[in-house]
């Protein structure tokens, strides 16, 4: 197969050419590729970009009904996405050797994408080594059975460790003292219980044992932040970064928290009930204006299907998490049409980062797998939940206008239309 008339994005230049994929392998880039034998794709100048990377996913291993990683998938390449990591809190939380190899081995065959995994981090297992984990999931605050640390005085020994650890800072404390504050009868109650001072607080709780672990020099671990959400913490984190010179900071925003905020809450009901929570308009500016000066390493989404009926239950009852991976990329493809973004801050934020953190080899060069997202940064469309792959076919931003969609998406030589 050969891709005509390519904008080729690579090293934040614009290279224009064609693109010769043979056995799923690139195998040639240059100008005016022939091969009479060899199907054709004329792109008339669309833009080609380095695989997209999400590297938050809930696929619901052992809950099909909610999703999996045959819809998963299939979701994910209706998105322009080509690789994924998924997280550890499963049914029966990934927490053990035994249930990741098991996980590992059937999402490798069913996902139609390149998928990776996360090990799931308790006060007992924390000094285990998988081999094919792309990072250490440690969740703050209640999440499945055992999968969170409930003593905080352990983290220091946890992260005093060679490893890229995810985590999700919700500090169980401030939550526990707010539940006594609020009762849950509104929507915007979640947000007053899991308050932006949980997500704040947390994170300070990190930084003060990487901050010891650093000073002791004896290893080098790489602490990634989930989903940040709010201004404070973003600026905590960056300071972080300067400050220490033997461990590695990076973190992660959502689409959700870079556009939806708390004002939103009653009118989306529980389609806008996620952790950690819609904040305020400030704290949208904060993190857009993190986008703008590389304060913000990836853009990542939480992809967390549930069913419709139980989006649809009361505060209490409705669960957490909102599908996002098929509104990824026109969500930051909008960014570069209203000119917050440029073309090569969003191909780093999706893809070329995500790549350097996690290790996965994306780039588009010769010898290499062939995923790629290919995008029409002109095109505009109504985002319809109906329209999705996810068995969760609903989302926060129904009936949104966006520009800038991806059109075709590549994963190891298999195209696929979108």
């Amino acid at each position: 197969m050969i891709l005509k008339n390519c904008k080729i994005v690579i090293n934040r230049e614009i290279l224009e050419g064609d693109i010769l994929i043979e056995g799923g392998i690139i195998k040639r880039i240059k100008k005016n590729i022939d091969n009479k034998d060899t199907k054709v794709v004329n792109l008339k100048g669309k833009i080609v970009i380095g695989g997209v990377i999400d590297a938050h996913v809930h696929f619901r291993y052992n809950n099909v009904k909610k999703e999996g990683f045959i819809s998963g998938s299939k979701a994910a390449i209706n998105g322009g996405v080509t690789h994924v990591i998924d997280m550890p809190n499963d049914n029966l939380p990934i927490t053990t050797k035994e249930r990741f190899h098991k996980k590992y081995i059937e999402g490798r065959e069913k996902s139609n994408v390149n998928i990776n995994f996360n090990y799931g981090v308790t006060e007992d297992n924390y000094m285990d080594e998988i081999d094919k984990a792309k990072s250490y999931k440690i969740f703050m605050v209640e999440s499945v059975g055992d999968l969170f640390i409930r003593n905080y005085t352990k983290l220091k020994d946890i992260l005093n460790q060679n490893k890229i650890f995810t985590i999700h800072a919700e500090h169980k404390d401030i939550i526990e003292e707010n539940k006594k504050k609020y009762s849950l009868n509104t929507w915007k109650d979640h947000c007053r219980i899991r308050d932006s001072r949980s997500e704040i607080e947390a994170i300070k709780e990190i930084l003060k044992n990487l901050e010891v672990i650093n000073r002791l020099n004896e290893k080098n671990p790489h602490v990634h932040f989930c989903h940040v959400s709010t201004g404070g913490g973003l600026n905590l984190i960056n300071m972080a970064k300067k400050k220490f010179k033997n461990i590695k900071i990076t973190l992660e925003v959502t689409p959700h928290h870079l556009y939806l905020n708390r004002d939103m809450a009653e009118e989306l009901k529980g389609m806008g009930k996620f952790n950690p929570p819609l904040r305020s308009k400030e704290d949208n500016r904060a993190l857009i204006k993190g986008l703008i000066y590389g304060n913000v390493d990836i853009i990542a989404t939480d992809h967390a299907p549930h069913t419709y009926e139980e989006k649809s239950r009361d505060v209490r009852e409705c669960p957490s998490g909102i599908p996002g991976i098929e509104t990824f990329v026109p969500l930051t493809l909008n960014l570069v049409n209203r000119g917050i973004l440029s073309i090569f801050d969003a191909v780093d934020l999706i893809s070329n980062n995500p790549a350097k953190i996690f290790n996965i080899d994306n780039r588009i060069r010769e010898g290499n797998n062939a995923n790629l997202t290919i995008i029409d940064l002109k095109k505009e469309i109504t985002i319809k939940g109906e329209n999705f792959k996810s068995k969760s076919k609903f989302t926060p931003f129904e009936s949104w206008k966006v520009k800038g969609v991806p059109i075709y998406t590549l994963v190891n030589g298999n195209m696929y239309k979108i």
